[in-house]
């Protein structure tokens, strides 16, 4: 057989493997959007494999290649979208030296994963949180990565002397409560829409410049 002929061979090969790869992913990105929507529709007990399968037009059985059981599916839905949500974080606390920029920018980067991801956002601040933490209290989970970056940033302001010396967990407590609250207001009260929504959040900046600055 030519070498040229072989190589051409391996050459499909690769590319069938590839592409093999890519279908699935992008199946398992549609389980997870799917299952995020129904979790939230049917409330956790009345969810099933069987019903998502049908949903997605996929017989059950590709469903458990994926995952073991719902219980699994919810946590990796949750867990997927904690990294996803703390590389948004992380990215806007290192895009300035700054320390108040850091905060500025975090806290936007916060409240817009919120609002662009309202679905993926009450699943992981909003709903069942307790059945979670029970069900994983022994396991170092994405979200506890995700909150780390605001207290690391809250720290280095600290450090920097930007900020009142204090606590960095108490403080970042605080910022916490304060992004979720603008977050929960603009997905479950319809009159806060985007622009209002935003004013907000530049208001609440402001006050926690004021409170915390040095």
């Amino acid at each position: 057989m030519p070498k040229e002929y072989v190589k051409k061979e391996g050459g499909h090969r690769k590319i069938g493997r590839r592409r093999r790869g890519e279908q699935k992913e992008e199946l398992r990105l549609l389980i997870l959007q799917t299952a995020s929507q129904m979790f939230l529709e049917l409330g956790y007990k009345d969810f099933s494999m069987r019903k998502l399968a049908e949903r997605i037009g996929y017989s059950a059985a590709t469903l458990y290649l994926y995952y073991r059981n719902k219980d699994d599916l919810l946590f990796t839905v949750v867990d997927d979208a904690f990294v996803r949500f703390q590389r948004q974080l992380t990215s806007a606390a290192e895009s300035s030296d700054d320390p108040w920029e850091r905060l500025d920018r975090l806290g936007e980067a916060y409240v817009l994963f919120g609002l662009n991801n309202p679905v993926y956002y009450q699943l992981m601040f909003m709903w069942r949180i307790d059945y979670l933490l029970e069900s994983r209290h022994e396991e170092e989970v994405p979200r506890i990565h995700a909150f780390q970056v605001l207290v690391d940033t809250v720290r280095y302001a600290i450090d920097q002397g930007a900020m009142q010396p204090g606590d960095p967990k108490d403080y970042s407590d605080i910022l916490w409560a304060v992004m979720h609250g603008i977050v929960v207001l603009a997905i479950q009260i319809p009159m806060f829409d985007e622009d209002r929504t935003m004013k907000l959040t530049a208001h609440a900046k402001q006050m926690i410049y004021k409170a915390f600055h040095q």
